[in-house]
């Protein structure tokens, strides 16, 4: 029973209940107190005024007496009539408008006196009126020859004296008449002004009752509804007593839950409850009322952030499959970067859950559940970063294992010839931007010379690493301004370069070591023998020469026309000549001239078939004598040769030259903006092509070796490019090929 009427009266305190209640007896209230009430007072002080009114007017009959008796003595005496009679005219005239104002039809709302009590119209003097208004009339009629009187009454003779004169004797009969009718009349006037100030006193004492007891039925139920709104306002008082605990144990849920947690209604719209962690998560405050779009906004990339608000409008469609849908939540794992002020930004891993809310079967809201999972993303990339650098040393160790000991030993020490060259370069101090823009020329030719010959003995690990090195030297070719502090960040890849090249070489030197101690056990006979094996493998590749080069060039063609789709051979002539002071120069420049005739030379297959050539291209390398003048090395391909007018169309585009230059260039002068920095006929870069380093590195180690280059081409048939060396290397650049 309890528990029922608690539920009843927690019904009755919901603020509609109670807004209901007030109404209901609000009104109730001016229908029983106010509205009669206020009808009653009316009737009483109507009452009141109707009895002041004949309060004032029952001592005019008695001054009416008074007046014509006055005057009939005044006459008889022969003395002053003036002031009875104007005594006589005022005490009837306000007598005959006190009488008519009683028996007037009053106004609406007016007090009366008939039978029908509150009839709207209704005279004071109610059933008292006719024989009023007669008596009133009969006293009326004469009074009327004495109030009309005008003049003197006396005459004066020296006989007699004063006597009245003939209007004076019609007035004093006037005035005896008017006594006599008088004695009757006045009487029953005064009467009728009795009965009705009795009735009157009569009706304000039961309209005074009757407004005691509705003052007494308002005051019980103002009673009643002082004692009902405090039990509804007990009730809720009770009932936001258990909201408040509620929204207590909610808050302090929120502020401890280390999830972020909010509500989004169907405008996208963040709710006012919000859980604490969000301001943790997001480092702002302003969550109420914040368009989701306008959090996401600054953290997110604009095309996440399109994604993200067309997933969450597709939760509220009610045909969606919520489960479904989940599996494509493009904020599953999403990278942000949150403002941590002084223009720095803070980049984390957040984790957005979306579910539906419901109330009585209909969706109402989304409620959002944000997680920090930067750090189980930061250990899941170590994990990767440890894996991929185990498979690293995995594929460094195999592919040590098919490099012949005297190449990888020699491309090792002229990598680290090109290391200490880099490092030279970048602390060579400067502030000139044409310095800085021939520091990164320098830096490119000696990056892409390891790049080069790394490709070619197919050691992947460190190809990438240099490719990397020349993504970041790119990158500050394309600014418009250079200053010291854009290198910094080149010392870093340097350093990561350096690192594995030493890792490399501690590798090789650990295999070395194994492979000649006197005694080794069955695991080092394994690796020796898988050792031995491998440069099996290598010796039909080196035999057509006894120089490593060759076999380094080898590789590198096979590699550059397989990654390409190209078929092409390579064939080397007159290497193991090469002078020792020319090893390291011919070997950077085989590298670059071989990928640069497969990648910009050879067509592929299917071409070649359609122009009528084989579908394998052919790519010549000879080193010769010329004499006694030197040198000359030479690379040519069987290929499609060099457009000019393509060259020039780079060349315009690129900035090279102007359309004003491109009309007056001859063919020489076109062929020499291949060997300009940064010169490429290909748009995308690629690791093989599209830095333009390549023929930028043949020119200045040529240059570098006191020789030139010379290009010669056939449009659809081949490209030859010869390198004519001294006999000798200028001592001045000694220093530099070491």
């Amino acid at each position: 029973m309890k528990s029922r009427l608690h539920k009843v009266l927690s019904a009755l305190a919901t603020p509609i209940a109670l807004l209901v209640i007030v109404i209901v007896l609000g009104f109730s209230f001016l229908a029983i107190v106010l509205v009669p009430g206020l009808e009653l007072a009316s009737e009483v002080a109507d009452s009141s005024t109707a009895l002041k009114l004949l309060g004032e007017q029952q001592r005019h009959p008695t001054l009416l007496r008074a007046s014509l008796e006055s005057m009939r003595e005044r006459l008889g005496d022969r003395g002053y009539i003036q002031e009875s009679l104007d005594q006589l005219r005022t005490s009837s005239s306000k007598l005959d408008a006190a009488i008519h104002e009683m028996t007037l039809a009053r106004p609406v709302g007016w007090f009366s006196l008939t039978a029908d009590t509150g009839a709207v119209g209704a005279p004071i003097a109610g059933k008292h009126k006719a024989l009023l208004l007669d008596s009133w009339a009969r006293e009326m009629e004469v009074l009327a020859p004495v109030l009309a009187y005008q003049g003197v009454p006396y005459q004066d003779n020296e006989t007699t004296g004063t006597n009245l004169n003939g209007s004076g004797r019609q007035l004093e009969a006037d005035v005896t008449a008017a006594l006599r009718s008088s004695r009757h009349v006045l009487p029953v006037l005064d009467g009728e002004l009795m009965a009705i100030t009795e009735d009157l006193q009569a009706t304000n004492l039961r309209s005074a009752t009757q407004l005691r007891l509705v003052m007494l039925s308002g005051l019980v139920i103002a009673l009643l509804l002082v004692a009902l709104v405090t039990v509804l306002l007990s009730a809720r008082e009770r009932q936001e007593s258990s909201l408040r605990q509620a929204r207590q144990q909610t808050a302090d849920i929120l502020r401890t839950v280390k999830d972020g947690l909010f509500l989004l209604d169907q405008k996208l719209t963040i709710g006012a409850a919000y859980s604490g962690a969000l301001e943790a998560l997001f480092q702002r405050k302003d969550f109420a009322g914040l368009p989701f779009e306008n959090l996401l906004k600054s953290i997110v990339s604009e095309r996440t952030l399109t994604t993200a608000l067309k997933f969450v409008k597709i939760l509220w469609a009610e045909r969606t499959n919520e489960k479904l849908v989940k599996t494509i939540n493009p904020l599953g794992e999403v990278e942000v970067h949150i403002d941590a002020g002084n223009g720095k930004f803070d980049t984390r891993y957040l984790q957005f859950e979306f579910h539906r809310v419901r109330v009585d079967g209909e969706m109402t809201h989304v409620l959002v559940s944000v997680s920090d999972v930067t750090a189980r993303v930061d250990l899941a990339r170590e994990l990767q970063t440890a894996q991929t650098q185990a498979q690293g040393q995995v594929d460094t160790l195999l592919g040590i294992l098919h490099i012949d000991h005297a190449q990888l030993t020699s491309f090792l020490s002229d990598s680290n010839a090109a290391m200490k060259m880099i490092n030279a370069v970048l602390r060579e101090p400067t502030r000139e931007e044409g310095v800085f823009r021939k520091k990164l020329d320098t830096l490119f030719r000696q990056v892409h010379s390891v790049k080069g010959e790394a490709a070619a003995l197919g050691l992947s690990s460190i190809e990438s690493r240099a490719h990397a090195f020349e993504d970041d030297l790119k990158s500050l070719k394309e600014k418009p301004e250079l200053s010291g502090n854009d290198f910094l960040p080149l010392v870093i890849k340097l350093d990561d370069l350096l690192t594995h090249l030493q890792s490399v070489s501690d590798l090789v030197s650990r295999l070395s070591h194994l492979h000649l101690q006197p005694a080794q056990p069955e695991a080092v006979h394994t690796v020796t023998a898988v050792i031995e094996e491998e440069k099996q493998k290598q010796k039909p590749h080196a035999g057509k020469t006894d120089s490593g080069v060759a076999s380094t060039l080898q590789q590198l063609a096979e590699r550059v026309a397989r990654e390409n789709n190209k078929e092409a051979a390579l064939q080397c002539k007159g290497l193991d000549a090469v002078p020792d002071e020319y090893r390291r120069a011919v070997k950077d420049i085989g590298i670059q001239a071989v990928r640069n005739a497969i990648v910009h030379g050879i067509e592929s297959p299917e071409a070649r078939l359609a122009a009528g050539k084989s579908p394998q291209g052919i790519v010549r390398l000879s080193f010769q004598e010329a004499g006694d003048t030197g040198y000359k090395l030479v690379v040519e391909d069987d290929g499609q040769g060099l457009s000019t007018e393509r060259i020039k169309e780079a060349a315009l585009k690129k900035g090279f030259i102007t359309p004003e230059r491109a009309l007056t260039l001859d063919t020489k002068q076109i062929f020499s903006l291949l060997f300009q920095p940064g010169f490429s006929t290909v748009e995308n870069a690629t690791k093989d092509a599209g830095r333009g380093v390549g023929m930028n590195v043949i020119a200045d180690l040529t240059n570098q070796l006191g020789g030139r280059v010379s290009v010669a081409t056939s449009n659809g048939k081949f490209t030859r490019l010869t390198m004519t060396l001294p006999r000798a290397v200028k001592r001045a650049d000694d220093t530099e090929a070491a």
